[in-house]
């Protein structure tokens, strides 16, 4: 998986199965875990991209505090 376009299309088939298998065993926190990560990872994703090349709204910018 080397493109976003490509980590996406896994996050969003791995979700979708974290969604079924929820609905399956009525386990609202099935997965959560995993799911956590992923978004977190997306985040992540997209603070790098929006640092390295901020263009316009370079400015108002702030780094977002992780949680730990």
């Amino acid at each position: 998986m080397s493109t976003t376009a490509d980590r996406l299309q896994l996050y969003e088939a791995i979700l979708s199965l974290i969604e079924k298998k929820r609905a399956e065993t009525r386990d609202a926190f099935l997965g959560e875990a995993i799911e956590r990560l992923i978004v977190e990872t997306q985040f992540q994703e997209i603070e790098r991209d929006i640092l390295e090349r901020p263009g316009a709204i370079e400015p108002w910018l702030v780094r977002r505090r992780r949680e730990n």
